[in-house]
């Protein structure tokens, strides 16, 4: 949102735990006095852990700033839902900040993916809302452009071969693959770039052209939206994080591996492909493809017949889209979209406006010969270059060896943070050493030069009896490929000292 409201103008002040720890370390202004200082300030965006800070109550006790307060806009408030339930329990403050504003303040909620019915209502109240006394804008959330693929998973989540999945490499599409923890992504990630190396994929851009995307390392999800806007990357395996509040232009297709949380969220991920308008003229299409947990219309025949029980994992609304006999028309009802939309009025919609509805039917309810990728053609994986197993690794300096042993350290901590979403336990009792301990990080930066492949990275951990970090093997291994680019750095730094010494002499 800061981009887009940037980028016509506005003046943006954005709070979260980011920009408050960055201007800290910066020595920047106290951000909250910004706000008052700041008269010329159009928009204040705020994460809502923020609502429950000390600063926030006193902002709102300022009367300077109260006199300038227009309205409070909240973005995607169909997460009010889920995430106001679970795990981020701030979101429920959101529904208590109105009470606390001015009167004439005006309250604007925002979301794609807002369903009918008792959802609606739920929401409502979450914001003190009472009937007849707000204006609902409802417009549809169909995208005509996206063809609705519905499939089941045929290997297992939990393993480390995924087949159905080698098409995308072969299609060479921009492509998001989206799964359900950081885990399965590294996972999918290890077969994909194996399977990209056994077809002869060029190794030296790989890892700019097949990238991960969750909430490890914001500075690498900048980077791989930057190249996946350039052309340099196609292949995004993602996690949730990348499903709301992200807009990436380039995007083709998207592939959900497993069951989405619901309905909404299936929407938001399949959001994440570009809007496609009638002015484009073109036939290309885009797809928005799900691979479904095993037995998934025997649980959703469980879900719709037994809403209430919660038993078998799958959402109401989801399990509906899921047996519909036309996934649009399922959309239509749950959504309660409009059968035709009053034309937009903005520069861009005039200009382009959306696809239409396309006769016949192109969901995988209404058409079975659908254009899936063909996923049964295997790549036999070869085993690595036996002149990788000979070749003598090359000295690192001692200042190379200290900044590899720093950063390796960061990097364990980092691993035992994705671990302590998963399995909290676990890393309270065994500590972040455990992953990587300091006699492991010497034998990584003994055999530096070695580990040229992801197979040289796992064998080594095997070899050092890692059982801990050998899930995290290619998360290790492009992190050692970025310590390639800081070596270099490093060694160029030092000649540059050398040749000024002797210049000098």
């Amino acid at each position: 949102q800061e981009e887009k409201m940037l980028s016509i103008g506005l003046s943006i002040l954005v709070i979260n735990n980011d920009t408050k720890a960055e201007a800290q370390k910066q020595n920047l202004p106290d951000l909250w006095t910004r706000v008052i200082d700041d008269t010329a300030l159009d928009v204040l965006l705020l994460s809502p852990e923020q609502l429950i800070t000390e600063e926030f109550a006193k902002l709102l006790k300022d009367d300077s700033f109260c006199i300038r307060l227009y309205a409070l806009s909240i973005d995607e408030i169909h997460l009010l839902l889920t995430w106001g339930k679970s795990f981020r329990k701030s979101f429920q403050q959101i529904g208590l900040v109105r009470s606390r504003l001015p009167d004439n303040v005006v309250m604007i909620g925002l979301t794609a993916t807002m369903q009918g019915g008792m959802a609606l209502k739920s929401v409502c109240q979450f914001l003190g809302l009472r009937d007849n006394e707000y204006h609902l804008i409802r417009r549809s959330n169909q995208r005509h452009d996206i063809e609705l693929v519905f499939r089941e998973v045929r290997s297992s989540i939990e393993g480390d071969s995924f087949p159905e999945l080698q098409w995308i490499l072969r299609r060479k599409r921009n492509t998001v693959i989206f799964c359900r923890s950081i885990l399965i992504g590294y996972r999918i990630h290890k077969y994909l770039y194996s399977c990209d190396k056994s077809s002869g994929g060029d190794p030296r851009t790989v890892r700019d052209r097949m990238r991960e995307y969750n909430s490890l390392n914001q500075r690498y999800n900048e980077r791989t939206r930057l190249l996946m806007q350039s052309g340099g990357c196609t292949i995004i395996i993602a996690t949730s994080a990348l499903a709301v509040g992200v807009d990436v232009d380039d995007i083709e297709d998207v592939v959900i591996f497993g069951d989405p949380e619901d309905v909404n969220q299936l929407l938001q991920m399949f959001g994440r492909i570009r809007r496609r308008f009638q002015a484009t003229n073109t036939q290309e299409t885009h797809q928005g493809i799900v691979y479904f947990n095993a037995n998934a219309r025997k649980r959703a025949e469980e879900a719709v017949s037994n809403p209430n029980s919660g038993d078998n994992g799958m959402d109401e609304g989801l399990a509906r889209l899921y047996l519909s006999k036309c996934k649009v028309d399922c959309i239509d009802d749950l959504y309660d979209n409009p059968q035709t939309d009053e034309p937009c009025t903005c520069p861009t919609c005039s200009h382009s406006p959306p696809l239409l509805r396309q006769l016949p039917c192109t969901c995988s309810s209404c058409n079975l010969k659908l254009f899936i990728p063909n996923a049964s053609v295997r790549i036999t994986q070869n085993s690595p270059d036996s002149s990788e197993k000979t070749r003598k690794p090359q000295r690192i300096s001692l200042a190379m060896r200290a900044h590899g042993t720093r950063e390796l350290k960061k990097f364990r901590y980092q691993i035992s943070r994705t671990i302590s979403q998963e399995a909290p336990q676990k890393v309270h009792l065994l500590g972040p050493e455990i992953f990587l301990p300091d006699d492991d990080i010497k034998a990584v930066l003994d055999n530096f030069a070695r580990l040229n492949e992801i197979a040289d990275v796992t064998r080594l951990l095997q070899q050092m009896k890692n059982e801990y970090l050998i899930p995290y093997d290619v998360l290790l291994y492009t992190r050692l490929q970025e310590m390639k680019g800081e070596f270099e750095r490093i060694q160029a730094d030092k000649k540059r000292q050398k040749d000024d010494e002797r210049s000098r002499h």
